[in-house]
């Protein structure tokens, strides 16, 4: 028997190892893009809402409950995650994020263990449903499987808010006998090996001002969709795979092993960027690009080198999208690889709550 899971396991690693000889953080890339952010001013990694009048352990569970279920909300072929709420029409995480806020001022029970670990699928469906688009909100099974599970963990381990996570590692991100990237782990939301959620989940409760880090350096860049387009587009990373490229501009699918090469190389890209630009600070960095891809790089129709007035951009950002003359394009258009090339690299297809 462990013959055979050590011959398995060599065989993973050797395919793991060809699939990420394949994916490659083109440094020149990564120099040029990081000279750009050095000569601007970014702004601040937050988000729009501050959860005003919650107690801290409400925010704690509140982040970790709707990073748990925020997966791809824009899914291929169907309607995107939309509605109004508050007067105001937002799309994928924005609505997410507003309507779980909504829903847990009416019921405050919404953000406790207990609750989570009981959730029915209906349940899930009623607090995302919009008046007018009734249910926009994809596969609510799967979802409801992951509040569930991360119920149930909080309450083995005794567990009542996520401030005990922090306490039982004081504040170590990574390093030490137990972390919050272990502790975080544990829960099938946040077990992606790339970790995007959980550092997402870490870099929310950073920035709200609540929990800050003994190894703050290693609070990496949560790495989606859109910044894995992006950063295809840019160049940042390259694909040295013919037969992967063809997939990757046809939008086609891809295996887990090589969805977790691509990440890894847009996360180390990140990584570096955000040391050579001076900035070190990756979350920062998320930000603006998350905000920039999901705006201007949009999958089909890309703002290269001019934005329509119905972009999307969050106005902190605008600044950095206009040029000399004062008109707005996407702000990384003089680095980008991909402007005024086609065809332009996609997003993939893969089957995952990793993202």
């Amino acid at each position: 028997m462990p013959s055979s899971i050590q011959t398995a396991s060599t065989g993973s690693d050797r395919m793991l190892a060809k699939i990420v000889a394949t994916v490659i953080v083109n440094r020149h890339v990564c120099r040029s893009l990081s000279k750009w952010i050095a000569a601007h001013d970014v702004p601040a990694d937050r988000e729009d809402s501050s959860l005003s009048g919650m107690s801290p352990e409400q925010v704690g569970n509140f982040y970790l409950l709707l990073v748990a279920i925020c997966h791809q909300t824009s899914p291929r072929g169907k309607q995107s995650l939309q509605g109004d709420v508050n007067g105001h029409h937002l799309r994928g995480w924005d609505y997410l994020s507003a309507k779980l806020e909504a829903a847990a001022r009416i019921n405050p029970e919404i953000l406790c263990p207990v609750y989570w670990t009981n959730v029915t699928v209906e349940q899930v469906c009623n607090i995302f449903r919009d008046a007018k688009l009734g249910d926009t909100l994809s596969d609510p099974e799967r979802r409801t499987m992951l509040i569930r599970d991360l119920g149930e963990k909080m309450r083995q381990n005794k567990l009542d808010c996520a401030d005990q996570l922090y306490q039982r590692t004081q504040g170590r991100i990574a390093t030490g006998e137990a972390n919050l990237l272990q502790l975080l782990a544990s829960f099938r939301a946040y077990d992606d090996p790339v970790h995007k959620k959980s550092y997402f989940f870490l870099a929310l409760m950073k920035n709200s001002g609540l929990w800050s880090y003994v190894d703050h350096d290693r609070l990496g860049a949560p790495v989606d969709y859109h910044e894995v387009r992006g950063h295809l587009r840019i160049g940042t990373i390259q694909i040295r795979d013919p037969e992967l490229r063809k997939r990757l501009i046809a939008g086609g699918e891809v295996t887990a092993e090589e969805d977790i090469s691509i990440r890894q190389a847009v996360h180390e890209a990140i990584m570096l960027i955000s040391q050579q630009s001076g900035l070190r600070n990756p979350s920062q960095l998320h930000y603006l690009f998350w905000n920039v891809f999901r705006s201007c790089c949009t999958r089909e129709v890309p703002h290269c080198e001019g934005c329509p007035t119905a972009c999307s951009l969050p106005e902190r950002y605008v600044p950095l999208a206009l040029d000399a003359t004062g008109k707005r394009r996407c702000p990384f258009s003089t680095v980008c690889q991909s402007v005024g090339r086609e065809p332009k690299l996609l997003d993939y297809q893969f089957d995952t709550d990793y993202y």
